[in-house]
């Protein structure tokens, strides 16, 4: 196949440019997968042209400099060819790709702003009744969540499979309850090994959601109001700090994960690989 003349700013000259380089090289698909850990479906719709369905413009352009260092060429010149290409698409199209369930189906599945209210009014109403049953003082002893991650000293590092039943919580009024969940601030720290790289998105309590790639050796502080919904792009790249714990080995390399922030520990929600 030979070389195109000009810039291939166009989405489809733009993946025909990635095939001609990665067939050059005597490179297939497969190559790329396991050199990059990037997604056949994503190396698939790049080498097509087909932008409707990569994920944000931050996360693809990443994906196409890990593709060009893969097939020996200039990552930084495919880089400004992806942006040309990327704007022409925006234009023609009208729309943005969309960011699809794979990186965090929990972000457009489940309505919070609207079930977390009455999640609230259901709880007091259930405490109320245990009271008048009982008879008892307003004060009332309910039993303790099972975590999948103990409460632990800030010394001390845990592992996502580890699964402890903590110790029964103290009694506290029904409507600290409620008043204790509006207020809750979660703040946590995402830490990439120095030689890695991954990316990461969030949605916390009020709908705020945000999504940014992270360079080896960052070290994010967020804090955000809770619970906090986080997706991680590459389980092995990353470990967090919640409440004083440190969580490491989340997952396989490129696999990822959905977890979610509280104010009190890292809740380990499953885990997905993005080449399958």
């Amino acid at each position: 196949m030979t070389a195109m003349e000009g810039p291939p700013t166009h989405p489809k000259s733009f993946g025909e440019e990635l095939r001609r380089l990665r067939e050059s090289a005597g490179l297939s698909l497969d190559d790329i997968l396991v050199e990059t850990k990037i997604s056949k479906r994503i190396l698939t719709d790049l080498e097509a042209g087909d932008f409707r369905f990569l994920p944000q413009k931050v996360f693809s352009r990443n994906f196409v400099t890990q593709y060009a260092t893969v097939v020996g060429a200039d990552p930084y010149r495919l880089a400004e060819i992806f942006d040309a290409s990327w704007e022409r698409f925006l234009l023609a199209s009208g729309e943005r790709p969309r960011f699809t369930s794979e990186e965090g189906p929990f972000i457009s599945s489940f309505r919070w702003r609207f079930w977390l209210p009455v999640a609230f009014a259901a709880l007091i109403l259930v405490t109320a009744a245990i009271v008048i049953v009982r008879g008892s003082a307003p004060e009332v002893q309910l039993g303790a969540d099972l975590l999948p991650f103990p409460a632990l000293a800030p010394s001390q590092r845990v592992s996502p499979t580890a699964r402890a039943v903590p110790e029964p919580q103290l009694p506290q009024r029904t409507e600290s309850v409620a008043a204790q969940a509006t207020i809750d601030l979660v703040v946590f720290t995402v830490r990439v090994r120095p030689d890695m790289e991954c990316w990461i998105y969030y949605r916390d309590r009020d709908g705020v959601a945000g999504g940014r790639l992270l360079a080896g050796g960052t070290e994010e502080r967020i804090s955000l109001g809770g619970p906090v919904k986080l997706t991680i792009g590459d389980a092995e790249a990353v470990s967090l700090e919640v409440a004083g714990v440190q969580y490491e080995d989340l997952g396989r390399p490129g696999q990822v994960v959905h977890t979610e922030v509280r104010s009190d520990g890292l809740v380990f929600l499953g885990t997905r690989v993005r080449d399958e």
